[in-house]
């Protein structure tokens, strides 16, 4: 019986140790899967033991150790999102091939201030009379511009009279061409020789049609930055062609000179050879407006462009660019682009809105939609697939041409990235892009 009881008892005994071997290797399998702590909140905190977040004191929680047997799954769900996005976006991959333009945006009609001629004082004196009041106004040619006394014109004109009445044919054709050098038109001095009695003031008539000016500027090269602004940056045929990106420090449609009053005034004293106005002819307009550098392939010079009235839709013209002038303003590049526009019937008015568009440029290139890369500052990224997950990268634009954007060799043929770059944008923290 004692024996009995003795080999029952080493019995149990055994068991008791096989199961606290058992228990002791379960708990150390589990501390060996469980040997990082990270926050639920701020996922790069991870530690090896519990504890709290240094950052917003929260319990950190348990998470599966990086090495041997981990989870992906939970390393992908606790990986920062400006680094890696989880979605089921639709996805597309690199096209190669050619592709057409479809770019349109809005420019101006401007003063073409090569066609320009001026109008110079002849003599010295005061100005009585003005009939022109501000800069930019329209004057017909033979239009009164403004009556003037001179003392140098009073004085040729009594000597008109006096070789008059001495009849000196001779020298009375002198004084005659010396009125006509004073500034004096023919009517005028015979109205003299007819009168018998000098004018105190004489009129000056203007030579030329077109608008009148001070100013010594190009209408084109004042450039005023504003946000809001209409550049032509490729894709599409809206009018607001940034796709999302930053315009703060873009210009809009070129400026037209306004009116602003004469610097002259009545009573006020010119010398001989001062220039009184710049009179700029109408025959022949600009049309200008601003591209982005990604599109001034399409807009290099020789090229040509179609211009349409915004109001009138009939009222197009077909015309080559002619300038082409680059300008940097608070981080962002733009050119200036310019067409002369043959205006002999008036048809085309100045300050005048217009559309632009090139004439139908075949491309060639690697082509992503336009709607799959996103502008980030001065540099472009798309998403690429990587699992079930995406990762931003950057890629290199060389063109945009319609809706469709050429990043060259950036990306392979095979990978696939998002249809749309803009729905995985994290709006709460900057992407963190870890390759070209």
């Amino acid at each position: 019986m004692k024996k009995l009881l003795n080999g029952k008892f080493a019995f149990v005994l055994l068991f008791a140790v096989s199961l606290l071997f058992a228990c002791t290797g379960e708990n150390h399998k589990v501390h060996s899967e469980i040997s990082e702590y990270t926050c639920p909140m701020h996922p790069e905190i991870i530690k090896n033991e519990p504890g709290s977040c240094p950052i917003c004191g929260m319990d950190l929680v348990a998470g599966k150790s990086s090495h041997g047997e981990a989870d992906d799954s939970l390393a992908t769900i606790i990986k920062p999102t400006n680094s890696l996005i989880l979605s089921a976006i639709k996805t597309t991959k690199v096209q190669s091939g050619s592709r057409y333009g479809d770019i349109q945006g809005r420019g101006v009609i401007n003063y073409n201030t090569n066609n320009s001629n001026s109008i110079s004082a002849r003599v010295s004196g005061r100005i009585e009379r003005l009939y022109i009041k501000y800069n930019y106004q329209a004057v017909s040619k033979g239009q009164k511009l403004m009556d003037i006394y001179s003392p140098d014109l009073a004085n040729a004109q009594q000597e008109l009279l006096f070789l008059r009445d001495n009849n000196e044919p001779q020298l009375l054709e002198s004084a005659k061409k010396k009125l006509r050098l004073l500034g004096a038109s023919e009517r005028q001095i015979n109205q003299v020789i007819k009168a018998g009695k000098i004018s105190n003031t004489i009129s000056v008539y203007s030579p030329y049609s077109g608008y009148v000016s001070e100013i010594q500027q190009a209408a084109g090269s004042a450039i005023s930055a504003s946000a809001g602004s209409t550049v032509i940056s490729g894709g599409g045929s809206s009018d607001d062609m940034n796709m999302g990106s930053s315009s703060a420090s873009r210009p809009t449609v070129p400026n037209v000179a306004s009116n602003s009053p004469l610097q002259l005034r009545e009573g006020q004293y010119v010398s001989a050879g001062q220039r009184l106005f710049t009179f700029v002819n109408s025959g022949t307009v600009w049309a200008e407006f601003y591209t982005t550098p990604e599109n001034l392939e399409l807009f290099k010079k020789g090229n040509r462009i179609q211009i349409q009235s915004a109001d009138v839709e009939t009222k197009t013209t077909s015309v080559v660019v002619s300038l082409v002038q680059p300008y940097y303003n608070e981080g962002s590049n733009y050119s200036l682009i310019r067409a002369v526009i043959p205006n002999s019937n008036n048809v085309w008015k100045v300050g005048e809105l217009v559309k632009v568009t090139p004439e139908n440029i075949q491309k060639a290139g690697n082509w992503l939609p336009r709607t799959a890369v996103v502008q980030l500052g001065i540099r472009y990224v798309a998403f690429v697939k990587q699992k079930d997950a995406f990762v931003p990268v950057y890629v290199n634009v060389k063109s945009i041409n319609g809706d469709w954007t050429d990043i060259g060799e950036s990306l392979k043929n095979n990978e696939e990235v998002a249809v749309n770059a803009w729905f995985l944008v994290d709006t709460e923290s900057f992407i963190k892009v870890e390759r070209l």
